[in-house]
């Protein structure tokens, strides 16, 4: 079990560096906060298929997918200093 935490956090922990360091994604990260979380979740899946599509690193793909949970979503809201519309 704590192999799964160590691997979520540090999965976090790639997220919200790649968002930080990306003007593109830190943008749309930020229009995130204000959607539903259906919408979010479709956006989120959306760029997952266009990073796949691009090529970019799996393992960096896999980390974008888990924003799709509302728990993740908030927690790198959290890290980036955004405020997150209520997860329903």
């Amino acid at each position: 079990m704590a192999l799964n935490r160590d691997m979520a956090v540090d999965n976090l922990a790639r997220i919200v560096q790649v968002i930080r360091h990306d003007r593109r994604l830190h943008e749309w990260f930020h229009a995130l906060t204000c959607e539903a979380a259906v919408q979010r979740r479709n956006e989120i899946f959306a760029m997952v298929e266009r990073m796949r599509a691009d090529s970019e690193d799996a393992d960096l793909v896999a980390s974008f997918q888990l924003l799709s949970d509302s728990r993740v979503f908030e927690a790198a809201c959290m890290a980036l200093g955004e405020r997150c519309r209520s997860a329903a």
